[in-house]
Formats: C-alpha cells, sequence, structure tokens
C-alpha cells in the first residue's frame, strides 16, 4: 500500500508540474494601439453605424485588464508627448518679436516731440 502511494503522489507531482508549466508558457499578448487600430479597421470595413458600435462593445468586453492597462499607459504616454510637442511649438513661435498690445504706453511719449505738458 505505501508504495502504490507514493507512486501516485509523484506520479501526480509530474502531472501537475507538466500541466503547470504548459499555462505557464502561454503569454498575454499585448498589441499596440496602431495594430488594434488596423485590425479595428479592416473588420469593420463593410459595417453599419450600428454593427460597428455593437462590435466596439463586444471587443470592449474581450479585453484583458493587462491589455486596458497597457492601453493606459501608452495613452498616457502619447498625451505627455503631444503636450511636450505642444509646449516646444509655443516656444518656437515667437522667434524674437513682440507683439503689441495696444496700449500706447512707453516710447511713444517722448518721441512727439512736443506733446502736452512740455512747454514748448
Amino acid at each position: 500500500m505505501r508504495t502504490t502511494s507514493i507512486l501516485l503522489n509523484s506520479l501526480l507531482a509530474l502531472a501537475l508540474a507538466g500541466i503547470g508549466n504548459a499555462y505557464a508558457a502561454e503569454e498575454a499578448q499585448v498589441q499596440t494601439r496602431e495594430e488594434i487600430r488596423a485590425q479595428h479597421r479592416e473588420e469593420t470595413s463593410g459595417m453599419t453605424v450600428q454593427e460597428r458600435e455593437q462590435y466596439r462593445l463586444q471587443k470592449q468586453e474581450e479585453m484583458t485588464d493587462e491589455q486596458r492597462a497597457a492601453l493606459r499607459a501608452e495613452k498616457q504616454k502619447a498625451k505627455a508627448e503631444q503636450k511636450k510637442n505642444k509646449s516646444a511649438t509655443k516656444q518656437g513661435a515667437g522667434n524674437g518679436t513682440m507683439l503689441r498690445d495696444g496700449s500706447g504706453a512707453g516710447s511713444q511719449r517722448g518721441s512727439q516731440g512736443g506733446g502736452m505738458g512740455m512747454g514748448r
């Protein structure tokens, strides 16, 4: 009895180890946003608006938490890059010229040569 028990437990341990390795070999495939968009365009090219909406809802339900997290991270990265590019464009747009604000203050006061209060 003891020998068969040891043998069966050993076989069970080997089987569980083999199954565990098979599950561990599967990787969660995470697609980039561009790949998902290209696939989406291909699959929805001949659909009506209602069919596209149903398709979108179905795909959102099928998404794993890892895929959602990866897409969120990619979206935040793209927003940060866009914000960085926008601020760089604003800084470069000035090209050294000053815009007039229409106030008339400053250099115009004494340059007229006999403005009010000068007493000439």
